[in-house]
């Protein structure tokens, strides 16, 4: 039998396979994981097309601090929509002081004002839906709080929230979601880098302009604090440098915390125990327990199963141990966070929900050099979110998540018992 042939036989198979895999991951990840993670934790599958697993804690977190082995697969969807923008470049001069000038400017001191920017900005969007007596979160709420707070805090508005709204789609869908490199999807994601650029040719000028004559106690959002800081040419973070990361404000941070906000508020209907305790803690206004509450929902489904790496060289992962898997150059990893926090071996009663866990049990923001960006904003932001939601009297879920065959959610109703007072 030729080696033509056998291929050909092959190829079927191979493609079961994979849709069988891509199946157990979209409906039974934590099966699958722990299937993984107990039998073969760093499991290679054959072939050019297969790929490999990491699953177990230690070896998550040695995979991600290792960018220069496990490089990020990005760029080629980011670049040329908002230009290189530092999640898309692995150990580069866009990490390291991109990322430096970026936090410097997201400051901690900031979070209680943002905070409550949240929690205006979250009641006014549920306070016209109160005599409905059910929301639908994402049509009203997680999407749309988001992309306000993207205007208010970091100094991006926008022509309106609806065209927002669409840049926030098409750039995530396209950059973390386009596995068969749709055109269309990928049309998509330039068409909104380009307008976001043109908004902000016009836009950055006048805030320069309203800088000039404004006190300095004014416009501190953080897209003002960079035009109000002044770079040595040398530093090379020009006009351009601040567009890029300032449209990466946006594409970070638009699906992903409507995403998270939609799967707490599942997790936590789904155990009346647990809803109750999160409850009461929204209604005496306890931010540090609901916090602790909303990240151990978020544990039971995060956003994203794993995250995906290329192996930029033959890497041995867990070496010295039973487990030690030599990863090939070349072979798409899946680095799986969502297996990490499931660990029975690093996370005691790992199936539980426990509500006093050390905060490095938790991957949601990502772990080493690609730590989300806004972190903290993404930690006040979330239970702020989902405090005013709780605090609805009598608050229970409608209908589940539903994703209309795509790769966010795009609907999830709750309801209530009556307009609060």
């Amino acid at each position: 039998m030729s080696s033509e042939t056998t291929a050909q036989d092959d190829a079927p198979k191979k493609g079961a396979v994979a849709r069988a895999l891509r199946w157990m991951i979209d409906n039974k990840p934590d099966l699958l994981f722990a299937v993984i993670r107990n039998i073969r934790p760093n499991l290679v599958l054959p072939g050019k097309d297969g790929p490999a697993f990491i699953t177990r804690f230690h070896d998550v977190r040695e995979a991600l601090e290792r960018p220069e082995i496990f490089n990020v697969p990005y760029a080629p969807m980011m670049d040329p929509s908002v230009g290189e923008f530092m999640l898309g470049h692995d150990d580069t001069v866009y990490n390291q002081r991109d990322k430096g000038i970026m936090r410097s400017v997201i400051q901690r001191k900031d979070m209680d004002g943002v905070r409550k920017m949240v929690d205006r900005l979250t009641r006014e969007a549920v306070d016209p839906q109160l005599h409905k007596r059910q929301i639908d979160v994402v049509a009203t709420v997680s999407r749309h709080v988001p992309m306000r707070l993207t205007g208010e805090y970091f100094g991006f508005p926008g022509p309106d929230i609806e065209t927002m709204l669409r840049w926030s789609r098409a750039t995530q869908h396209d950059m973390f979601h386009n596995p068969d490199k749709n055109k269309d999807i990928h049309n998509a994601n330039l068409k909104a880098g380009l307008e976001m650029k043109a908004f902000l040719k016009d836009w950055i000028p006048q805030c320069r302009t309203r800088l000039a004559n404004a006190p300095a106690t004014e416009n501190a959002d953080v897209l003002c604090r960079l035009l109000k800081s002044s770079f040595p040419k040398e530093i090379d973070f020009d006009e351009q440098r601040i567009t890029t990361n300032i449209m990466g404000t946006l594409v970070g941070g638009g699906e992903t915390t409507s995403q998270a906000v939609v799967q707490i508020l599942e997790q936590l209907f789904k155990r009346p125990e647990q809803l109750a305790g999160a409850i009461a803690a929204a209604k005496a206004n306890d931010d540090e327990l609901l916090y602790n509450y909303c990240w151990e929902a978020l544990r039971f489904n995060p956003i994203n199963p794993f995250v995906v790496r290329t192996c930029a060289r033959d890497y041995k992962v867990a070496s010295g141990t039973f487990r030690s898997t030599t990863i090939k150059a070349g072979k798409t990893v899946l680095i799986s966070t969502r297996s990490a926090m499931r660990d029975g071996r690093v996370l005691p009663a790992a199936n539980d929900f426990c509500i006093d866990r050390p905060a490095y049990h938790y991957m949601h923001m990502g772990y080493g050099m690609h730590t989300c960006l806004g972190d903290q904003v993404s930690r006040v932001q979330l239970p702020a979110i989902i405090k005013c939601l709780l605090q609805l009297p009598g608050v229970h879920e409608v209908s589940p998540i539903d994703k209309k065959g795509g790769p966010f959610p795009e609907s999830y109703v709750i309801g209530f018992d009556s307009p609060a007072v």
